[in-house]
């Protein structure tokens, strides 16, 4: 087998490259697994309280105060209700109010 020198070397530091890019995403990655939990609760609990199924998120803010991650969503369901919700710690369910057009 021949390896050319350049060719050899390109190949390592194109395989470095990818690792070292791989390895700087692990914080971002982390977080959004974190975020996943706190997702899935919200979903859960929409479709058991409410028979909403979310589409998508919007006007997200995730806050730490006083240590605690208190995060402020509003959901829009499949069927075009939304609701704000927001959760002061991760103890507790999320406190859910429904928008009507003059209200949100």
């Amino acid at each position: 087998m021949i390896i050319r020198a350049g060719t050899h070397r390109r190949h390592v530091g194109w395989a470095m490259g990818t690792v070292l890019g791989l390895a700087s995403l692990a914080p971002f990655l982390l977080a959004a697994h974190a975020n996943a939990d706190w997702q899935d609760n919200l979903q859960r609990q929409l479709r058991d309280d409410y028979n909403c199924d979310i589409a998508y998120l919007s006007r997200l803010e995730v806050r730490n105060v006083d240590g605690r991650e208190v995060i402020f969503v509003r959901a829009h369901c499949t069927d075009k209700r939304s609701f704000d919700a927001s959760r002061q710690n991760e103890a507790e369910r999320f406190r859910i109010n429904a928008c009507d057009v003059q209200a949100c």
